[in-house]
């Protein structure tokens, strides 16, 4: 018997903070990446680029209503996960982490910030399998053509 994929996964964002080069602009924020799946020498690299900030215990939790947005992600070749912040105060207070893009966007519609980095291998494993097991693409269905003219038209 198949073992069914677990609907959630904990992870650990790792954000960076660089200082603008502009003098009125305000500090650059991005996700350098995800624990786990972020490996030592890329943690080493990015603390040389500006200053770090964890949080830990974050929740990636699938629904398989939105498993063809995750299929969808895992196809386009760069696997992305977004973190999505308010950003009412210097430093953005983590709200949503997730896989899914049309999920992250509805958020960067209202003002969000919304960051993203490359999905690690072990998440795009477990997010594979979680889409093997819940998603079945729509067979492609045959349009039918309007009729345009009064078929009892003579020609």
């Amino acid at each position: 018997m198949q073992d069914i994929p677990s609907d959630s996964f904990s992870v650990t964002a790792v954000m960076l903070k660089q200082a603008s080069q502009h003098p009125w602009g305000s500090d650059i924020w991005s996700l350098s990446g995800i624990v786990p799946g972020m490996s030592p020498i890329a943690l080493k690299q990015a603390e040389t680029q500006g200053e770090l900030y964890y949080w830990p215990d974050l929740l990636v939790q699938l629904h398989p209503l939105y498993c063809e947005s995750y299929y969808h992600n895992l196809m386009s070749g760069h696997p992305m996960i977004y973190l999505v912040c308010h950003h009412e105060t210097d430093i953005p207070q983590p709200l949503l982490i997730t896989v899914d893009y049309d999920e992250a966007a509805s958020y960067m519609e209202t003002g969000d910030l919304v960051v993203n980095a490359l999905l690690s291998d072990e998440l795009c494993v477990w997010l594979e399998a979680y889409v093997l097991t819940h998603y079945m693409p729509e067979k492609p269905k045959k349009r039918l053509r309007k009729q345009w003219h009064d078929s009892r038209e003579k020609s």
